[in-house]
């Protein structure tokens, strides 16, 4: 459609203001992009936009390029929506105009917020983007919005810990304004850090406190399901006179707040988070840092880092929250974010039962949700999990490795500082046997977000079941010390060192904290230490447990092991015990005469 010069005038006002902010996180070349596509609808040539005149006009690709084969336009696209949204949740909340560029399609459309103005500029026809692959997910749909909740002026009540008083999100941040829409599609929580208060109320304490903030900011925002809102909206116009009307209301779930007050040689830090819908305190907690023999800096950090463990990981206090919500709930009816949530639940002790129902959902949620890269991850390791636990291998036609590592690599391209992702790779690379590999993966991941305790404990039992206990064994301690809410596949690394030491009664102690039923190394180690703890009967117990899952483990088992890379010392000190606990077979009866 052909559009009024003034209407075309104030859509190319609001693309300047977005390319102008500081707030506006896309790249050079993805700004590129939004301006191409403005530009040209502006121009009513927007049946021109498609895959191949943007990659060959904006990104300089040559001729031959194929967006049937190359996904670059569709992964670029994705992450300007993402850009485009963000801008729009925080300096943008205002703007008389929103750009958008609508999933499955290239072509903008112009919208004007405020009550006064007509309806939409313009809506153009939609273009499909080129179809995918057939893997899981090839498919473009819509997402399935997570709830948003506006924050409101009664929303906000006191958490009740000292000084965390949270009427200042009251009377300081929410100001006059009314609540905004709620956000598009969300895969994952909103969360807003309030400045923390300078409890002591030293001025000379004043940039520590800051930098404390800025601190748990950058280590919420490196986990990748969570949506963060911190300094560059809670400290824009402290101490402006047009504070007030100037700050939006921003549609969050959670409301995190706290006070620090530092002393000669002690830092003390108080913390709670809100529910921004009921107001209710989710969870509180203090921390204390030493500053007579630590540097303040330091301290500091190491503080924030606690609080941004007990908040963000895996199984941490957001999860709990949110995994309880879809409690009751249908699976077939989950979103995409929820079908994470089960994907969690499932994956922290590796139930059967779940395997099949968190499978579908995830092949769902891909489908849905092509540009959702946790969702292909998550995909990626319960099809590995058919290769390594044989979890309803039945139901599936394909070979589970190559895809996984598939669905893998296309998690990585959609967001490649996804920590997800590379713990995804480092299984599946193990699986394959490419040690290497697997471990560079999980270092990266590890660099990506060092207060990721889950792929902190992945790394550490792999480099323990290839015989490097100095180095992996630290690491799964440190993991649970961090998180002990860590999944029960962690603690066979560490029961198997009680076992190796002798200490049987620690190990025994120790595995049945794991509580894997459906795992077969979990009844592998507690046979082996019933039967040093002379426990015949519980042995006998779980052999046959071992058998259910597999009537020829005792021929396999050495198999199985190299399976998963373990060492050969361990093997056979795994036969042995095994052999005590009286489990037949093959490989059994070899390595004794070996």
């Amino acid at each position: 459609m052909r559009f009024e010069n003034s209407a075309a005038d104030a859509v190319r006002a609001e693309l300047q203001s977005i390319i102008a902010s500081s707030q506006f996180d896309a790249s050079p070349r993805n700004r590129r992009f939004l301006q191409y596509v403005v530009e040209e609808t502006l121009a009513d040539r927007a049946e021109r936009i498609k895959g191949y005149s943007i990659a060959t006009e904006v990104f300089g690709r040559d001729p031959s390029f194929d967006p049937q084969t190359d996904p670059v336009i569709r992964i670029e696209a994705s992450r300007l929506r993402r850009s485009l949204e963000r801008y729009y949740l925080t300096a943008g909340v205002h703007d008389p105009i929103r750009i958008d560029i609508p999933k499955g399609s290239y072509i903008p459309t112009f919208e004007h917020k405020t009550a006064d103005t007509p309806p939409p500029i313009a809506a153009p026809p939609e273009e499909k983007a080129p179809p995918t692959s057939d893997r899981p997910g090839a498919g473009v749909g819509t997402t399935h919005p997570r709830r948003s909740i506006s924050l409101t002026r009664g929303a906000i009540l006191a958490a009740g810990v000292g000084s965390l008083v949270l009427a200042w999100f009251a009377s300081t941040w929410l100001g006059p304004h009314s609540p905004p829409a709620p956000a598009t599609a969300s895969h994952g929580p909103m969360i807003f850090v309030a400045p923390f208060d300078n409890d002591g109320g030293e001025t000379a304490d004043d940039a520590l406190v800051r930098g404390f903030t800025r601190e748990v900011v950058v280590g919420l925002t490196r986990f990748e399901g969570l949506s963060v809102f911190g300094p560059e909206t809670g400290f824009r116009h402290e101490g402006s006179p047009d504070a007030q009307a100037s700050r939006p209301a921003l549609p969050v779930d959670f409301l995190l707040s706290g006070g620090i007050t530092s002393s000669r040689d002690r830092l003390h830090v108080a913390v709670a988070l809100v529910d921004a819908a009921t107001g209710r305190n989710l969870w509180s907690d203090t921390f204390e840092g030493d500053l007579a023999t630590a540097d303040a800096l330091q301290t500091r950090d190491a503080i924030a880092d606690r609080v941004v463990q007990a908040l963000a990981q895996p199984y941490g206090v957001i999860f709990r929250k949110e995994a309880k919500e879809i409690d009751g709930t249908p699976p077939a009816s989950f979103t995409s974010y929820q079908c994470m949530l089960e994907f969690y639940t499932y994956w922290r002790n590796l139930s059967l039962s779940l395997h099949s129902i968190v499978q579908q959902c995830l092949e769902k949620a891909v489908v849905l949700d092509p540009d959702y890269s946790e969702a292909f991850s998550a995909l990626a390791m319960v099809y590995a999990n058919v290769y390594r636990y044989g979890f309803n291998a039945d139901a599936v036609s394909f070979d589970p490795l190559p895809k996984a590592l598939e669905l893998a690599r296309h998690a990585v391209e959609l967001a490649p500082n996804s920590v997800q992702a590379y713990k995804a790779l480092h299984l599946i690379y193990w699986l394959m046997h490419d040690v290497d590999r697997s471990f560079a993966a999980a270092e990266h991941g590890l660099a990506l977000n060092p207060n990721d305790s889950e792929i902190m404990a992945d790394l550490g039992g792999r480099l323990c079941l290839t015989g490097n206990w100095e180095r992996g064994l630290p690491l799964v301690q440190e993991a649970f010390a961090r998180n002990p809410r860590q999944p029960g596949l962690y603690r066979i690394v560490t029961s198997l060192r009680f076992y190796l030491d002798g200490r049987y009664q620690e190990a025994l102690d120790e595995i049945e904290k794991a509580n894997l039923p459906s795992v077969i190394h979990y009844h592998v180690i507690l046979a082996m230490t019933h039967a040093q703890l002379g426990q015949m009967q519980e042995a006998a117990t779980e052999i046959q447990e071992i058998l259910k899952i597999d009537p020829a483990y005792g021929d396999d088992v050495v198999v199985d092991l190299q399976k998963h890379n373990v060492y050969p010392d361990l093997i056979r000190t795994v036969v042995a015990g095994l052999r005590k606990a009286g489990l037949k077979g093959g490989a059994i009866v070899a390595d004794r005469g070996s």
